[in-house]
């Protein structure tokens, strides 16, 4: 590995420096350095080689230790995990990219991966995926007229969610669902600032009408509408 010492200061504030350890620790995993059930190098050596504080690696360790990463076993050394749930893996790492991008980047990702969606649910949506959408659909319109914010958040989320599942590609949904998991937050406050007047029943159909239809030429505009009050959020 290369002296991180420099790295860090080119990144200066925009990746905090536990996020830099973890990202380091993330490749060595992938491109097969660290291996499963292999020990790491101890905190001081692992601080040298990277040009950081042991403070720093300690606590970047607590986190890939809560994500299931890495074991601590106390009075002998960190391990990475034999087995490692790629959900938390997935959270981890999109994680580290919404903390280090922009707004604007965000958004553009978001209009890209929703268009994305949109069009091969229209390729592989069944009718009964799209008869559950819709149900869903009519059942948030019920819950904007009794102004239920907590209940609409959760629609909300459970429709993008069937829209991602009904796309069928194993690698695309868990891209998905992680980048979801991540933006979950600022898309539910979107949807309670909204309330009672809220415009996301009238988005999502907009949406499914071009899975329906097929209507791929609309899926753009369907998708920049359905984002609306996130953008404005983020």
């Amino acid at each position: 590995m290369e002296n991180k010492h420099e790295q860090l200061k080119q990144i200066g504030q925009k990746e905090t420096t536990v996020n830099l350890i973890i990202k380091e620790i993330k490749s060595s995993i992938e491109n097969g350095t660290y291996k499963a059930g292999m020990k790491l190098p101890n905190e001081t050596d692992l601080a040298t080689e990277m040009g950081v504080s042991r403070t720093s690696i300690r606590e970047a360790m607590k986190v890939l230790s809560a994500l299931s990463i890495v074991e601590i076993k106390r009075g002998d050394g960190t391990y990475i995990c034999s087995k490692m749930d790629p959900s938390l893996f997935d959270s981890m790492v999109y994680s580290i990219i919404y903390a280090s991008s922009t707004s604007e980047e965000l958004q553009e990702l978001r209009q890209i991966l929703d268009e994305a969606t949109v069009q091969l649910a229209c390729k592989r949506a069944t009718e009964e995926e799209i008869g559950n959408m819709q149900r869903n659909i009519d059942y948030m319109r019920i819950l904007i007229k009794q102004g239920d914010g907590e209940k609409m958040r959760d629609c909300d989320m459970e429709f993008h969610m069937m829209m991602i599942e009904s796309c069928k590609n194993a690698f695309f949904v868990r891209i998905m669902k992680g980048v979801y998991d991540i933006l979950k937050y600022s898309i539910s406050e979107s949807v309670h600032t909204e309330k009672v007047d809220s415009l996301a029943a009238d988005y999502h159909q907009e949406m499914l009408n071009c899975i329906k239809n097929k209507s791929y030429n609309e899926i753009h505009e369907a998708v920049k509408h359905s984002l609306t009050t996130w953008k404005n959020r983020i």
